[in-house]
């Protein structure tokens, strides 16, 4: 895949690379190694696939609605995934 532009710095170029995306949905922390995003060679920004993100949605929305599995509390699913940037430490 070639790079991209990066959108946040207009500096550098977004390589594609596999990341661990974290999202807290109610009391549950939820981790998924090797998602799909773009990170920048220049500032480190990070965006995840937006099909990967959607995705995570509609899964999400199939959990807390599945009649299935009533013996486990819902945690409710009102808003998008929001991209995780990772923090950066040392040099």
């Amino acid at each position: 895949m070639s790079s991209v532009k990066c959108e946040e710095c207009q500096v550098g170029r977004c390589q594609p690379v596999s990341l661990t995306y974290m999202r807290k949905v109610g009391e549950h922390m939820i981790v998924l190694p090797n998602a799909p995003a773009n990170k920048c060679d220049m500032c480190g920004g990070v965006n995840f696939d937006p099909g990967f993100l959607l995705a995570m949605q509609t899964m999400l929305e199939k959990l807390a609605g599945d009649p299935q599995k009533s013996d486990r509390k819902k945690a409710p699913v009102t808003e998008l995934p929001q991209e995780w940037i990772p923090v950066r430490r040392g040099g």
